[in-house]
């Protein structure tokens, strides 16, 4: 298979296992935002936080290591086996040990238990990296679609028992810890790669010393995501960081899935070719502009739904959730693209330079978060807005020093993506002044939004849409 068979493949499967396993985690939640409280959806947020900043470490930038190494041998992957397995048992007693300290510092009693308990996901995600790196590298995303599905769902159903049966908040730390364990015994089982009593300090060496960068960049970046978790949890409430949670758990899914999909198929197909400067920069931008072909729309048109799509899933108590999601939408269109610039970066080798400019970015964050905290969280998610812009810039300039692709170019390129995101939710939006029945207007809004979508596709006549609507109608021919 070619390689670009390969990439619309691995692409199909991807979208597979977002479309299934994170719509059954969207379903789950939808169901337990009307059965639980938004001070619930808070805490969880809280040690959301705090778990996905952990995880960073424990990964450790290895699994980047292996997928950039060309030939990776038996001892590379027993190494970095072992080395995350002790870092994940240290992280996770480190947890244990400072519990009460971060339950007294956001003065909620409940999170110590919480956290102790949650942060067993840090070894049950170690010992699965692997797998996931094995799977990755040889563009298996079908096997790694199937397992995301088959765990997101029976976790999803467990949780929505358990909220039933009035276990409140625990339901959502059962679905926190049993997804990552599921799909861990199912690598286990399905990949049949067992890790043997070697361990080489050479291979150590020779991956630590870019998977130390990587981890270093990873760990402000995360910090970074959750830093507003953190903030809005100490200084307002926890009830104010649920409404806000709930409105990045209808965006973020989206943006974080599509870059996802894309950064995990296109980093094992770029560092290919990372000594070919022409066919890399062919093959970034093919990436680039797919990015922004699917995620400029499904934004630009969640934004446009927000109101309905609210009200009508989780109910009128989450409706200060809106707005937050309609402006969350703003960053989230530029996600991906950020990402893929950052991956650029490491498959050159760059991880050092990728640190530089993690560090750089968040020293510039932090005054515009410490200025915006005090107008309330609105405020804060205006700076967000506005840094995730001065981001995307300061991503795409050594874009053009590696490849010779300048802003400019990028920008050209996005216009017609762009133009069609702006007609397709400009049509939908201009309906919630004219229909008041909520599910009468979300319903019209996609339909008008699709036909609206179809033509213009069909006018401006962009190969993306054409390469799309090929497979579909290949698809279904097959089904037939």
């Amino acid at each position: 298979m070619s390689i670009k068979n390969k990439a619309i493949t691995g692409f199909s499967w991807t979208i597979f296992e977002g479309i299934f396993s994170q719509g059954m985690i969207f379903i789950v939640g939808i169901v337990l935002a009307r059965l639980l409280t938004p001070e619930d959806f808070g805490i969880v947020g809280i040690i959301t936080a705090i778990i996905s900043v952990a995880n960073s470490m424990v990964e450790a930038g290895f699994g980047s290591a292996l997928i950039r190494k060309v030939s990776s041998s038996e001892n590379d992957f027993n190494t970095v086996f072992y080395t995350n397995l002790l870092t994940s048992g240290l992280l996770y007693l480190f947890l244990f040990m400072i519990a009460p300290s971060i339950s007294a510092f956001f003065e909620s009693a409940v999170l110590e238990n919480l956290i102790k308990v949650s942060g067993i996901v840090l070894i049950i995600n170690a010992i699965a990296l692997i797998q996931q790196t094995l799977l990755t590298k040889s563009l298996n995303f079908k096997k790694l679609g199937l397992i995301a599905v088959i765990s997101s769902s029976i976790s999803g159903i467990i949780s929505i028992y358990l909220a039933y049966a009035g276990h409140g908040i625990w339901s959502l730390i059962v679905l926190f810890i049993l997804r990552p364990l599921i799909s861990t015994i199912l690598l286990w089982v399905t990949t049949k790669w067992f890790p043997s009593l070697k361990f080489s300090t050479s291979s150590f060496k020779e991956l630590f010393n870019y998977g130390y960068k990587v981890l270093l960049g990873n760990l402000i970046s995360t910090a970074y995501k959750n830093l507003y978790y953190f903030i809005i949890g100490k200084y307002f409430s926890p009830t104010s960081l649920g409404y806000y949670t709930r409105a990045d758990q209808f965006q973020s899914p989206l943006s974080v899935n599509i870059t996802a999909a894309i950064r995990r198929i296109s980093f094992p197909i770029l560092a290919n070719y990372q000594n070919d400067k022409k066919v890399l920069k062919n093959k970034f931008v093919q990436f680039i502009r797919f990015s922004m072909y699917i995620n400029f729309t499904i934004m630009l048109a969640l934004a446009a739904i927000a109101n309905p799509l609210i009200n009508i899933l989780i109910g009128d108590k989450w409706e200060q959730s809106i707005i937050y999601l309609q402006l969350l939408c703003i960053p989230g269109l530029l996600y991906p693209l950020q990402i893929m610039h950052l991956n650029l970066l490491l498959v050159k080798g760059y991880s050092n330079l990728n640190l530089k400019l993690e560090i750089i970015k968040k020293i510039i964050l932090i005054p515009i978060l410490l200025y915006t905290v005090s107008f309330g969280i609105l405020a804060m998610i205006y700076g967000l807005i506005f840094f995730s812009i001065l981001e995307y810039f300061i991503n795409s300039y050594y874009t053009k020093k590696i490849i010779d692709y300048s802003p400019i170019s990028q920008f050209k390129d996005s216009l017609p993506f762009l133009s069609i995101a702006l007609i397709t939710s400009l049509s939908m939006f201009i309906l919630t002044f004219f229909i008041n029945n909520k599910l009468g207007l979300i319903i019209t809004q996609l339909i008008v939004g699709f036909i609206v979508f179809i033509i213009v596709n069909e006018i401006i006549k962009l190969k993306e849409y054409f390469l799309i609507k090929q497979k579909l109608s290949s698809l279904l021919r097959k089904l037939r």
